[in-house]
């Protein structure tokens, strides 16, 4: 019987720089690397601008924020890089759509496996906060691993 083969074409790791975000970064390059798949890294940016701002203010606004994205893009990049050993074939994205929505189009975009960490909140921090992680789980229609914060963290207090 031959073994079966992955049912997707890339590994899609999303990063909010935080411990849950390297952990799952490492799960996801030695994935990718093991599956020899590429490796998709994504960080969204959301700018969610009032609707009351005056044109020129928007437009200040924006020109101000292609200069944020490409310092996130820049940082996107050493952060990983310093994470862990990065699988030749790896691509980084930078999305200016919210989370969710940045992490659902851009696992379809690619034919992706989403590997993710979770904070692990619960309670009334989970409901008050939300969980990116939960939404794209119930969101996705594809493969989603969630790699648990490490023993020790705060959701572990």
């Amino acid at each position: 019987m031959a073994p079966l083969a992955p049912s997707f074409e890339s590994i899609l790791c999303p990063i909010d720089f935080s411990d849950c975000s390297r952990r799952a970064l490492s799960a996801a390059a030695w994935l990718a690397s093991a599956c020899d798949k590429p490796l998709y890294l994504l960080h969204a940016v959301h700018l969610d601008m009032p609707h009351y701002l005056s044109e020129d203010t928007k437009s200040k606004v924006l020109e101000h924020w292609k200069n944020v994205r490409g310092d996130v893009s820049t940082h996107l990049r050493e952060w990983c890089a310093q994470a862990c050993d990065l699988p030749k074939d790896v691509h980084f994205e930078v999305s200016d759509a919210p989370p969710v929505e940045a992490i659902i189009a851009a696992a379809h975009r690619h034919g992706s496996m989403i590997v993710m960490g979770t904070h692990g909140r619960t309670g009334w921090r989970r409901v008050w906060m939300g969980s990116v992680t939960s939404r794209t789980i119930e969101q996705a229609r594809v493969p989603v691993m969630v790699i648990p914060p490490a023993e020790g963290h705060e959701s572990y207090a």
